[in-house]
């Protein structure tokens, strides 16, 4: 019986290892690609010179502007022609970051966050029946803090509470934050449903750079992640997921240096499972980039 219970013990203790490996690998540990993705569009409109978050909706690339720009949407073509903008006539655009997508909604995420000190973190929801018929409307909204935010000092660029990513999947709004200070990120999820909600975190994950976008395919098998550090773009793959644990599974970290010192902020598979991400104004004009991210899962 005792020998009994030493090899179970050992060998609960072996699966636990295993699934640790599994689920907490750190980006420092991963292997680092250089990749350069192939530019699709840099003659965009000077309407979306500061564009943010991206979606892809009725063959259209619709983006945001972020923080203190005009509360529209605006939408593209792959030859990056504007053709449509939608007003927000409700509200006003305190910190916009990203977009997120499911069959009903587009959802905006009022939730940049440089200092540090926002405690009015809200996600806002357009209803795309009246995207179709109207040029102008009013959204509803959902309000949110993060539970283990303890310190609202104003530290500029220098916390891990901002918040630039995330996307839609199942009933469920998925967050990946922006840490200025570890480079890490950390994941949280919420209902859909309007209400206010204190969330707490998930998981996290060492990605070594600061998290700008994020999509998830339709299946749910891969997650992108993109973002920035020392002016350099990085993005994180991370495939054959199961469930919501987005960390598990294989991970695939790449430098993508072509593109210098763009500053990266947007990023969406199309209902094509094709990857697209766009860079705001800096040094080079905003621009729209498409990633082969299954050549480089094959050939990894």
């Amino acid at each position: 019986m005792r020998y009994f219970s030493y090899t179970l013990l050992a060998l609960l203790i072996s699966t636990l290892g295993m699934a640790q490996k599994t689920c907490c690998k750190q980006a420092n540990a991963l292997k680092t690609l250089i990749y350069s993705p192939e530019l699709i569009s840099d003659q965009l409109s000077s309407k979306v010179n500061e564009q943010s978050g991206m979606v892809w909706h009725k063959d259209l690339f619709w983006v945001i502007n972020d923080s203190d720009c005009a509360p529209e949407l605006l939408a593209y073509n792959m030859k990056g022609e504007l053709k449509k903008t939608i007003h927000i006539s409700n509200t006003n655009n305190r910190d916009w970051e990203d977009l997120a997508e499911d069959e009903n909604y587009i959802y905006i995420g009022d939730f940049g966050n440089n200092r540090g000190a926002r405690k009015d973190l809200r996600v806002l929801r357009v209803l795309k029946s009246d995207m179709e018929k109207q040029t102008e409307l009013s959204i509803d909204s959902i309000t949110f803090a993060w539970a283990d935010q303890q310190n609202f000092e104003k530290r500029n660029m220098k916390h891990d509470f901002d918040c630039e990513a995330f996307f839609a999947f199942g009933d469920s709004l998925y967050f990946f934050t922006k840490n200025w200070a570890n480079k890490r990120t950390r994941l949280y999820s919420m209902s859909k449903l309007p209400g206010n909600y204190q969330l707490k975190p998930i998981a996290d994950f060492d990605v070594d750079f600061m998290v700008t976008g994020a999509d998830i395919t339709a299946d749910g098998k891969t997650v992108a992640l993109v973002g920035y550090k020392n002016y350099r773009t990085y993005m994180m793959l991370f495939t054959n997921i199961e469930g919501e644990n987005f960390f598990a599974g294989d991970a695939i970290r790449l430098d993508l240096e072509s593109l210098g010192g763009s500053q990266t902020e947007g990023l969406v598979f199309t209902d094509k499972n094709e990857l697209y991400i766009n860079t705001e104004e800096t040094r080079q004009p905003q621009a729209l980039y498409k990633v082969d991210w299954k050549k480089i899962i094959s050939s990894d």
